[in-house]
């Protein structure tokens, strides 16, 4: 089972904290993950957002780059509806020759309502468009002259004169959450991303079965997991439950969001105190692995055998001790993830 970190650069409004502090923590545990042997660093984007959530992956994704050398990058997810896709793929071929190969792109079908009127996206469009948008993209990956005329986008005569290092392309990954999307993506052939974050993921691998591709051609990652490991169950919780129970309600306090999973967070979540002892089901409808290292393995042992190439953590809650984040980090690899990496199947292909 590979392992990597789900992450994003936030601050909690209650905590007022420097952006070039925030963004310089990024970089850190960029860093320390590599050190650490984390197979993976998944940026996460959103807009307008109180938390001042990163809007912008493709630049902290290549500046990672230039700092580290072996853990791969990749965007989780990119909100596609917002964004042309001819710009996405000369922005991805670039991490990918600057990173020498380790850019993944995942992106996602829908963005939020403020998210859309912030861009003059109709939100009724995103699953078109973003699919249309991956169909334009493998285009500039693949060929050397096309012309598109779609429903949302028209070129002509395109001549892309930057293309990845990876061939046919760079990875792609769909947060595929519901029926249609899983069946457009299985059939497109792309990797899935967002696993457990939807009751109906599995039926992604049985699609791909029914079309005769083998397990080894595709890659499943899961959604993000929140974890944070301390020497006990209370000083973990302590420690992050501020920044846990502001991520959870994130979406709910926003608004509408056709991308979030119907297993999402309940309507009348526990606060911030009481979150530690009811805290089953509230993370994207799963469990926060929160505790000691046995209490983390004990809570991750859930997907011990689901049928998924990678297991994502998340560490880095909004308004957390950074110290405390990295301590984490570090007990996870020590104690953790050595017993994690013998779960499940061996990793597909990259």
């Amino acid at each position: 089972m590979d392992i990597g970190i789900c992450t994003w650069v936030r601050i909690l409004p209650t905590k007022p904290q420097p952006l070039v502090d925030a963004y310089r923590e990024f970089f850190e545990l960029g860093i320390l993950a590599e050190e650490l042997g984390y197979d993976e660093i998944w940026l996460s984007e959103h807009h307008f957002a109180e938390d001042a959530w990163n809007p912008s992956q493709f630049p902290l994704l290549a500046a990672l780059a230039a700092r580290t050398q072996r853990i791969r990058l990749g965007t989780f997810v990119l909100l596609l509806p917002l964004h042309n896709p001819i710009r996405v793929a000369e922005d991805a071929a670039t991490l990918d020759i600057i990173s020498n190969g380790r850019a993944d792109l995942a992106c996602g079908g829908a963005a939020m309502e403020v998210e859309c009127r912030g861009f003059g996206v109709d939100g009724t469009d995103s699953f078109g468009r973003s699919y249309e948008a991956l169909s334009v993209i493998e285009k500039c990956f693949k060929e050397e002259d096309f012309t598109h005329h779609g429903k949302y986008f028209n070129f002509e005569d395109v001549r892309m004169t930057t293309k990845p290092l990876q061939k046919p392309g760079i990875p792609i990954y769909m947060a595929a959450l519901g029926p249609q999307s899983l069946e457009r993506a299985a059939k497109r052939g792309y990797n899935q991303c967002s696993a457990f974050h939807t009751p109906i993921w599995g039926k992604y691998g049985e699609m791909q079965r029914q079309l005769g591709r083998p397990r080894d051609s595709y890659r499943i990652v899961s959604g993000p997991l929140f974890v944070h490991v301390a020497e006990s169950r209370e000083k973990a919780w302590d420690e992050s439950e501020e920044g846990i129970h502001w991520s959870m309600n994130f979406y709910p306090r926003r608004g509408p969001n056709r991308n979030y999973p119907t297993t999402g967070v309940p309507s009348a979540m526990p606060p911030v105190g009481q979150l530690r002892h009811k805290s089953e089901n509230t993370a994207y409808g799963l469990t926060p692995a929160v505790g000691t290292p046995d209490d983390v393995l004990r809570i991750m042992s859930t997907y011990r055998d689901e049928d998924v190439d990678e297991l994502v953590p998340t560490f880095h809650f909004p308004g957390m001790n950074f110290e405390h984040v990295k301590r984490s980090m570090r007990l996870f690899a020590k104690e953790v993830m050595p017993e994690i990496r013998k779960w499940g199947r061996s990793a597909g292909k990259r």
